[in-house]
């Protein structure tokens, strides 16, 4: 079957302080050069909430982190899905856009599917405009799915600001958008979601506990935790899908005070592994949760939170590195 989507364009992260939090991702962390924008009536028509025609306000900022946009959101007016993001889950990210071959068959997918649209508007933009749209996908992708649609051969406006408006102060310690960490409280139901009714695939499923990952820590202590994953991926990003199978694991702390959704991104860094953990530390970027997979494969959440909005990864594959065989494979139906 056709996938529902292609591409992983962007994270949407929402934020209480956008002069904040980019201060602290362009001065500590080397991410930018940020364009500035403030989204409302005025240079997005269309703007609507649910089924119905609403005017909203937020400030943004966006930049590429290797082959895919970040973007940081402030709402301003109160009746956006960011407050109610806010106001659930805190700082965080949002949602995941998407790109597709077709934009009307994302649209008639969603009405064929009574995929809910959440929040929307087409941006007014040179040459052209860019349609962007939210859905409800939380209950299926444990994540709200946005596509971008943007008209062929279009020049983005020019921002209100840029940040900074000189030369970065340092060079970017994380290079590139690796994956999207998703928890989940059924994997086996969730891939099959992804496979079956949008045609997200092949999965590769792995068990991780003390049998199959080493030296397994959390917040710097031992300690063995168990979780099946299962990964596919998405354009240029992978996709990791989650279970924690005891209440041992960061996954399980989420799972409790968040439910469903994206847990970590995980981004390279051009300097290796070592080094990101020197900058870490150096930093007071604190360990949330390690293991050494396979023997040959490190994995460290560290945490970002206060800084970024979200807990980022580092990955440390030992030069003899491979992938182990799955426990398990899910491929997409194919349809005639």
């Amino acid at each position: 079957m056709k996938p529902f989507f292609t591409q992983t364009t962007q994270i949407g992260v929402i934020v209480k302080d956008l002069d904040t939090t980019l201060e602290k991702y362009v001065q500590k962390y080397g991410i930018g050069p940020w364009n500035v924008y403030t989204f409302n009536n005025k240079n997005v028509d269309k703007q609507y909430i649910g089924h119905e025609s609403a005017d909203y306000t937020m400030k943004l900022a966006i930049c590429m982190v290797g082959n895919t946009m970040w973007e940081l959101i402030q709402p301003i007016s109160d009746n956006t899905d960011y407050v109610r993001f806010l106001n659930e889950h805190g700082e965080g990210i949002h949602h995941i856009a998407v790109g597709m071959e077709n934009s009307d068959d994302y649209f008639n997918f969603c009405s064929e599917n009574n995929l809910y649209p959440i929040q929307g508007g087409t941006w007014k933009c040179k040459g052209g405009n860019f349609l962007y749209d939210y859905r409800d996908t939380r209950e299926d992708l444990k994540v709200i799915v946005e596509l971008h649609a943007p008209d062929e051969g279009i020049e983005l406006p020019e921002p209100d600001y840029v940040y900074p408006d000189g030369p970065m102060p340092r060079d970017p310690v994380f290079t590139d958008v690796l994956q999207i960490g998703i928890i989940c409280k059924d994997l086996e139901s969730t891939i099959k979601t992804y496979t079956n009714k949008y045609g997200i695939g092949p999965w590769n499923r792995y068990r991780f506990d003390k049998d199959t990952v080493g030296d397994m820590k959390r917040e710097g202590q031992r300690k063995d935790y168990s979780m099946d994953l299962a990964l596919a991926q998405v354009g240029n990003v992978q996709w990791e899908l989650i279970q924690p199978l005891d209440d041992k694991s960061d996954y399980a702390r989420f799972l409790k005070e968040h439910g469903e959704g994206v847990h970590h991104v995980a981004l390279a860094t051009d300097e290796g592994y070592q080094d990101a953990v020197k900058f870490c530390e150096k930093n007071g970027i604190d360990q949330i949760q390690y293991g050494y997979w396979n023997n040959n494969f490190r994995y460290d959440y560290r945490n970002t939170v206060d800084d970024m909005k979200c807990i980022v990864e580092l990955y440390g594959p030992d030069e003899s590195f491979d992938w182990p065989e799955p426990v398990a494979i899910y491929n997409v139906p194919h349809t005639v």
